[in-house]
């Protein structure tokens, strides 16, 4: 009897979203590794096992790749928080629970990788990092701007300048965690009770000046 050798067949067709999610996968690895100049749809293709055709066939250069890396890494559920126009809780909860939230989104590898690529490529590749600014900073500052506005609207909180207040919370809270993580890359994800404690100490600083009305 002789042993029966296995079927050998066509890999599997992966659906047009599996495509596009296999080559974003494979890129964000040439773009770290490599930076965006160094980055080519050569490289990416070859990662991501096809034809540079078949690459062509969903992004047209590389730039689109890099947009559909930073897409991939949006903010939506972050944002349905912030953005949430009854949140449950004091306006000091309140202001807790979304800069913890920010913090945890900006402090993963993920974006901290795409941090240290946005800024080490920001005088040859400017756009770059005009993309990552506007995807991973802009609509979340945006949407804490208008959550202290909010607040202070409803008499919970004293603030003239809510854009003022807000860069300078998420900044007080995430400097040095950023810079320790941007050059030091074995840095894991961040220890989230730890950002709680940052932040409740951040809020007893200027807690008074805030007068949390509840």
């Amino acid at each position: 009897m002789t042993e029966e050798k296995p079927k050998i067949g066509r890999p599997p067709v992966l659906s047009c979203a599996e495509r596009t999610c296999q080559i974003l996968r494979a890129a964000e690895q040439v773009f770290v590794c490599h930076g965006y100049s160094g980055t080519t749809m050569d490289r990416i293709a070859c990662a991501a096992g096809m034809s540079k055709r078949t690459l062509y066939q969903h992004f047209p250069d590389k730039l689109a790749v890099l947009q559909g890396i930073l897409r991939a890494y949006d903010a939506g559920p972050l944002m349905e928080s912030l953005t949430d126009p009854d949140p449950p809780g004091s306006a000091r909860e309140i202001l807790h629970r979304s800069l913890v939230e920010i913090l945890r989104f900006l402090l993963c590898p993920a974006q901290v990788a795409l941090t240290r690529l946005a800024v080490s490529e920001a005088t040859a590749a400017p756009e770059v990092a005009r993309l990552f600014y506007d995807n991973a900073m802009g609509g979340l500052s945006a949407a804490f701007t208008r959550r202290i506005a909010g607040l202070a609207a409803q008499g919970r909180i004293r603030c003239s300048d809510a854009d003022w207040l807000g860069s300078s919370l998420v900044g007080c809270a995430l400097n040095r965690q950023l810079l320790r993580r941007l050059t030091h890359p074995e840095a894991g994800p961040p220890d989230v009770a730890e950002l709680e404690r940052r932040v409740s100490a951040l809020l007893d600083l200027v807690g008074p000046s805030l007068g949390f009305a509840d």
